[in-house]
């Protein structure tokens, strides 16, 4: 038998005993066994993709990038600490990328967490200059719409219209007068403007 068919037979082997078999448990597979190593399998093939693929073990579906941040998402907001045993876990039976489709895509697991916080961290963080021209906005577009103009009706017309909050003004002004102020905008206390 030729180094190549070796190969394939070991690797179609222990992946009979895995949905998808990782480089971590081919070698717990191998280890007592007569079979090629690791080393052996990439002095062959270069890397662990080629030779699934030359073993006709790789999935046919190609993933796109946001496949693997999506299910990197879902397993964290659905199966809490996203560690790989819990995506393991998380992932088996379902129709998503398996923990070596990420590790090869991203490079290794810690690569793939750092890219999903990171993308978290760009979605769920308001940028400043973006976050206090929302306030101006919304201030000036109060100011225009209410009478009398003062910190209870803006309250209430911004939880109304989910707009920013008099404490959040506040906090990014340093008060509600100093918001104004900076506006140059008249809190009006009666009806009369």
């Amino acid at each position: 038998m030729t180094k190549e068919a070796e190969i394939i037979q070991a690797l179609q082997t222990a992946a009979s005993l895995t949905p998808s078999l990782t480089v971590t448990q081919y070698q717990r597979w191998s280890q007592n066994r007569d079979a090629p190593t690791f080393l052996d399998i990439l002095k062959v093939y270069g890397t662990w993709t080629s030779a699934l693929k030359a073993s006709g073990l790789l999935e046919p579906r190609r993933y796109e990038s946001h496949d693997f941040i999506q299910a990197l998402r879902l397993a964290s907001i659905q199966g809490g600490k996203l560690t790989s045993s819990q995506y393991q876990q998380w992932a088996a039976g379902r129709n998503v990328p398996s923990l070596g489709d990420i590790i090869t895509h991203f490079g290794s697991w810690s690569l793939a967490v750092k890219a999903v916080e990171h993308l978290e961290e760009e979605h769920f963080t308001v940028q400043p200059a973006k976050e206090k021209a929302e306030m101006v906005q919304a201030l000036y577009e109060a100011y225009r719409v209410l009478t009398p103009f003062n910190a209870i009706t803006y309250q209430k017309w911004a939880k109304q219209f989910h707009k920013p909050s008099v404490a959040k003004v506040s906090r990014r002004f340093g008060s509600w007068k100093r918001a104004l102020y900076e506006l140059g905008i008249q809190e009006v206390t009666d009806r009369k403007r």
